[in-house]
């Protein structure tokens, strides 16, 4: 039997929230929603603003609006999280680090 290694992580979304109605408040309770599914636990998430790109890759899209959000979960939890949200529009990138 092995025992569930328990890690704490801080992810950063950069959101494109260009095509939705949705707000970055509604994107971390979708995101607290997928991760609470997944058996992790919440600590917090915060709104970060609107930041300029060093290097925009699209010249339409100079500008994303940053999230980060602090859990508690299992070391394939990352992995699991990105595969949720890969599809998912209003979020175009994820940095994951574990603490």
């Amino acid at each position: 039997m092995s025992k569930t290694e328990i890690r704490d992580y801080k992810t950063t979304f950069i959101l494109d929230l260009r095509d939705t109605e949705d707000d970055s408040s509604k994107v971390i309770d979708d995101v607290s929603e997928i991760l609470k599914s997944l058996g992790a636990s919440v600590d917090s998430g915060e709104d970060l603003g609107l930041k300029e790109f060093a290097r925009a890759a699209d010249r339409r899209f100079a500008q994303g609006h940053y999230v980060e959000v602090y859990f508690s979960g299992g070391i394939n939890t990352p992995s699991e999280l990105k595969e949720k949200l890969r599809l998912d529009k209003r979020i175009n990138r994820i940095f994951v680090e574990s603490d």
